[in-house]
């Protein structure tokens, strides 16, 4: 039963995984494996840390600042996409083409993800939760959620919508970014 909260802890912490999903499904952008498993490591770890050191983190890193930074971070990466889509000089063809993340988007993608788990982990962690069982649920999901967005972009790219598609991605990344402040 400890296991099933967990998962249900770390699927509501990972709407945004869901979202930056979504977006980089639209945009036409693959994670590869190799990304995807630095994302997933990067959820497992922070919040692996965040159960360890539940009483400590939360004194230098409350639920505020986690949100605000990873605010700033999304729509920072959101603002950068629509801009690229206005200022990028390739022609449709390429725009519609399936692009892939480098380790250093998928490095900032998965800590900017992985605050948010840092309030529940340290949560679960004061309640006594073995670290490992409540950090892996948020490898297991974020992992899934690419996995599954690299099938997504298929049907995305058969609907060639060029520059459009990194604008609403680029928005849903703000929006969700904004999403931090009230969550």
């Amino acid at each position: 039963m400890k296991l099933i909260y967990l998962f249900f802890i770390a699927f509501i912490n990972s709407i945004d995984n869901i979202g930056i999903g979504i977006a980089y499904s639209i945009a036409g952008v693959r994670v590869q494996l190799s990304k995807n498993m630095l994302i997933s490591f990067l959820a497992f770890a922070v919040s692996f840390v965040s159960s360890l050191t539940g009483v400590i983190v939360s004194k230098y890193i409350g639920d505020d600042t986690a949100a605000i930074i990873s605010m700033l971070l999304l729509a920072g990466m959101g603002i950068r996409m629509i801009y690229e889509a206005f200022h990028d000089s390739e022609d449709e063809g390429k725009i519609n083409s399936i692009k892939v993340i480098g380790y250093k988007e998928a490095f900032l993608v998965g800590l900017v993800l992985a605050l948010d788990d840092v309030p529940s982990s340290i949560s679960s962690g004061l309640v006594g939760y073995d670290a490992f069982m409540v950090s892996m649920p948020y490898f297991v999901i974020s992992f899934l959620i690419f996995f599954l967005g690299n099938y997504g972009i298929k049907f995305f790219t058969k609907l060639k919508i060029g520059r459009k598609a990194n604008i609403i991605a680029g928005f849903l990344m703000i929006i969700m970014g904004i999403s931090q402040l009230f969550g």
